[in-house]
């Protein structure tokens, strides 16, 4: 009880604090206010449901939290009625591609709209498509002014996928062109992948990515970087390959595929259980090597189970509803056999489903190790089977399957992004529901933290303020809407 009377009054006092600043007289002379009312509050700061809340949007900002009962809306405030709805952070999604393509026809429905719909107000582009990438930061501009419909995006530039001349050079021109952080790919040499972190580090950038072949999982921790891409990509840390081998670009994946399918062929006669117990000790000791290393990793399951549908049940895989958002060229790509995966894994089909296990034991130990995990999908290229912003829900689903309470897998896409984004860009008011921080929100049917799968019933969406209900977001999933212009 004393603890609810302080917060209360730290509340009361950051909105007494509003009619005092300079020059405003009560709400009047500010920005409209929104007022979600009788709501069920899940703030993500800890593992817990308030009932009977009132929460106050001013802008794009939260301006006030408490019991319905004691903080009254402003007469002139927009009001949201929540009785036994539930008001959550909105969701990020920490690993995806933008494609300079997303507002044209290529897409059955915008991206933007789709990530959206699905409750999805941050996304993180891991990658642009084209040259330079300089478009995504004209939408991530348009979306802050409200010039485009969109979650908030933060995008690395163009990938340092290697070789790299003048890595040095690159990481300067991104930093001073405004992307949020570099991002380094598996190709690299280690001297171009100590001099991309060294002068990473001497600006002060953000750096993420996979593991470089030759460099591997303890030279990234030596280095320092600060984020990697997938939990996957521990995988080839279990694969005995030659990491000084005379090769460059794709060459290295090639020959990685080749090392692992050698070492790994005899273990395909085991069932899943010998297979899992056989592994488990290098699974362990190098999911180990992250603890207390304060480097978070993006999840992106949800990939390993869609290759295996897309290898084994493509019928099933094409009729599923959200497949239809699939761009039409990567539909008849997947008819025709030639799509990455088909190509990735032909000859070797069966290896996909103990990748996936192998996979899943890497998230079970990077959890017990207290490593920080993302929310993230790789959606975004049309390239891989995966819808933006629906992907999202099944990598929560996967997350709950293997061993997550509802709450943790929540805090993956919400209470975990604070800090990274933090580090990333130097603000942190994101991810949960707390006076000052941004107005990402989704007032869901049923309690998220019951059941994951509760999110994708939504009565609405706020992205920054901007408000989109229950019919705004299925308008934006509509097919026949495909021409309308994410503005």
């Amino acid at each position: 009880m004393r603890e609810g009377k302080i917060l209360f009054f730290v509340q009361l006092m950051a909105l007494i604090a509003l009619f005092l600043q300079p020059g405003a007289v009560g709400w009047a002379r500010a920005e409209p206010l929104t007022a979600f009312v009788h709501v069920n509050l899940v703030p993500m700061t800890k593992e817990v449901v308030l009932q009977n809340q009132t929460v106050l949007i001013q802008g794009e900002r939260i301006v006030a939290i408490g019991p319905s009962d004691r903080i009254a809306a402003p007469a002139d405030a927009r009001i949201i009625e929540g009785t036994d709805a539930f008001l959550m952070p909105g969701l990020a999604d920490m690993h995806m591609h933008i494609r300079a393509d997303w507002p044209g026809s290529s897409w059955p429905v915008s991206p933007f709209r789709l990530y959206l719909a699905n409750g999805v107000t941050t996304i993180r582009c891991f990658g642009p498509s084209g040259k330079t990438g300089k478009y995504v930061l004209k939408w991530r501009d348009e979306i802050q002014s409200g010039k485009r419909i969109g979650p908030q995006i933060y995008t690395c530039g163009p990938i340092l996928r290697g070789p790299v001349r003048h890595p040095e050079r690159v990481v300067i021109k991104q930093k001073y062109q405004g992307f949020d952080f570099i991002k380094l790919y598996s190709y690299l040499s280690p001297g171009e992948y100590h001099e991309a972190m060294n002068t990473a580090r001497k600006l002060k950038r953000y750096t993420a990515g996979h593991i470089p072949f030759q460099v591997g999982l303890d030279g990234v921790i030596t280095a320092g970087m600060d984020e990697i891409a997938h939990v996957e990509e521990l995988f080839w840390e279990l694969v005995d390959f030659d990491r000084h081998k005379n090769l460059t670009g794709a060459a290295w994946l090639t020959y990685v595929i080749e090392k692992s399918s050698e070492q790994f062929r005899p273990l395909i006669e085991l069932d899943m259980a010998e297979l899992e117990s056989r592994l488990r000790p290098s699974v362990e000791s190098t999911a180990a090597k992250l603890k207390d290393r304060q480097i978070p990793v993006c999840t992106t399951l949800f990939l390993d189970e869609v290759i295996i549908q897309k290898l084994f049940h493509l019928q099933a895989f094409l009729k599923k509803p959200q497949n239809r958002y699939l761009p039409q060229w990567y539909i008849e790509r997947l008819r025709q056999g030639k799509e990455k995966h088909q190509q990735q894994f032909a000859g070797g089909e069966e290896f996909a489903p103990y990748k996936y296990l192998i996979d899943k034991g890497f998230l079970k130990e990077l959890k017990k190790n207290h490593v920080v995990l993302l929310l993230a999908t790789d959606a975004g290229t049309g390239a891989m089977g995966l819808v933006p912003g629906f992907s999202i829900h099944d990598e929560l689903r996967i997350l709950v399957e293997n061993g997550f309470t509802p709450y943790e897998a929540i805090a993956t896409g919400t209470k975990n992004i604070a800090p990274v984004i933090q580090k990333m860009t130097g603000q942190a008011t994101l991810g949960t529901i707390e006076v000052g921080h941004r107005a990402d929100l989704l007032l869901v049917e049923r309690n998220p933290l019951e059941d994951v799968a509760h999110i994708r019933k939504l009565r609405g969406v706020m992205a920054a303020g901007r408000w989109y209900d229950k019919q705004s977001l299925q308008q934006m999933t509509a097919l026949d809407s495909s021409a309308a212009p994410d503005r």
